[in-house]
């Protein structure tokens, strides 16, 4: 009923993300790289049980290093997996595939982008969404030369990349990039119907009644043919910096919405991380009132930590969130705490997952029965020279390892 497993053989394994088949059986996503000198990183896919036991292992990837960012079940029941091809440590491409729910292949491509002097830019693929026709692929690209209004000195935009079915990219006539800031990130894309889309990221704009261009939550609409067709609504503190790592649609139970969750950094010297999360109604108007709450949930992460977080909705009551700490023992874990509806703490304390080195989450669900079921990348071995290892935890609706 419950379990901490581990999954890989030579080398390092990542967790990144997963799926949950409608038989209860999981779809495990990451990065493989074989140990030894000038190897080549790929995707790992795994298929197990209800108890974590393997079912199948695959590989996939080709001439470059393959970096794993997101895994979706589509509605005619497919797999769509998204990630990154490294060309160069500063050139990465998009790279996206589907597959049976067997692990076999049926169609992939990658996509990157050339500036104004015909140069490869850095594309990264942050997650992908399902559309009426194919999918959306939501990211950060440093070429700063499609946007249609430029801003000074920028450094990085918006991207949301949509394909076809059969993953051919959409014609031009959609747009692909967005940024008011100098830097600006898409992190995920919800349709709301064929003529509509909310994009959620983040954007150091400087925002009305900020002194400076903090970072903050960044959420805009897109119309048919990916235009903004909304204005920009902005979520985050006066003072400290709010990157969004994570979205859930929340069911009625959990007030039918959107949860948001992502890092807040404090500013000046100490850089303590802090959890930050905002609950937004479902139609959104792109003011002040589509908010519900907007807060740190003062739980003390550290510092230097990777800005990550998964957060779920649960369908009781609620929600999960999922972060990495390293000020319980100075080694950096993983941490889960829930969330009530109205943005108190649910638990006392927070769970933490994690022994000595570094270990890094992934994403967080929970299943029909209200476990919860996590993944993530855990260090074995010493902590320093151990290998690295996908991970998958099932616990209670407590997070406890407990009947």
């Amino acid at each position: 009923s419950y379990f901490i497993k581990f999954y890989g053989r030579d080398g390092d394994q990542t967790g990144q993300d997963m799926v949950v088949l409608p038989d209860g059986t999981f779809i495990l996503f990451g990065t493989t790289t074989p140990s030894g000198s000038n190897q080549q990183s790929q995707w790992y896919l795994v298929k197990t049980d209800t108890k974590g036991t393997v079912m199948w292992e695959k590989k996939f990837g080709g001439p470059f290093n393959e970096e794993a960012s997101d895994i979706e079940l589509t509605n005619d029941g497919r797999l769509v997996i998204v990630g990154n091809s490294f060309k160069s440590p500063t050139d990465r491409d998009i790279f996206i595939m589907t597959l049976t729910l067997d692990g076999v292949k049926i169609d992939s491509t990658r996509v990157g982008f050339k500036n104004s002097a015909n140069q490869d830019t850095d594309e990264d693929a942050l997650s992908v969404s399902l559309t009426n026709d194919g999918f959306i692929v939501a990211g950060s690209s440093n070429n700063t030369d499609i946007k249609p209004n430029p801003v000074a000195n920028d450094l990085r935009d918006a991207i949301h990349i949509r394909f076809y079915n059969n993953l051919l990219p959409y014609p031009n006539t959609w747009g692909k990039t967005d940024g008011p800031g100098t830097y600006d990130a898409a992190l995920k894309v919800i349709e709301i119907s064929p003529s509509q889309y909310y994009v959620f990221g983040y954007s150091n704009k400087v925002v009305p009644g900020h002194a400076k261009p903090d970072f903050n939550y960044w959420i805009f609409g897109l119309g048919v043919n990916g235009d903004p067709n909304t204005a920009d609504l902005f979520i985050g503190d006066i003072n400290d910096d709010e990157k969004l790592s994570s979205v859930s649609i929340a069911p009625l139970q959990s007030g039918d919405g959107y949860f948001l969750g992502g890092i807040t950094v404090q500013s000046g010297a100490t850089g303590v991380s802090d959890i930050y999360v905002s609950r937004l109604r479902k139609g959104l108007t792109f003011s002040s009132s589509d908010y519900q709450f907007q807060k740190p949930l003062s739980v003390r992460l550290g510092t230097k930590l990777p800005e990550k977080t998964s957060v779920f909705a649960s369908l009781q009551s609620g929600f999960y969130v999922l972060a990495n700490e390293n000020s319980f023992n100075n080694d950096q874990n993983w941490i889960l705490t829930k969330v009530n509806n109205d943005g108190s703490i649910a638990w006392t304390l927070p769970i933490v997952f994690g022994g000595g080195g570094l270990d890094t989450c992934g994403s967080v669900q929970e299943l029909p029965d209200g476990r919860i079921v996590l993944i993530g990348t855990m260090r074995t071995g010493q902590p320093d020279v151990g290998e690295y290892k996908m991970a998958l935890i099932k616990v209670n609706k407590d997070g406890k390892l407990l009947n």
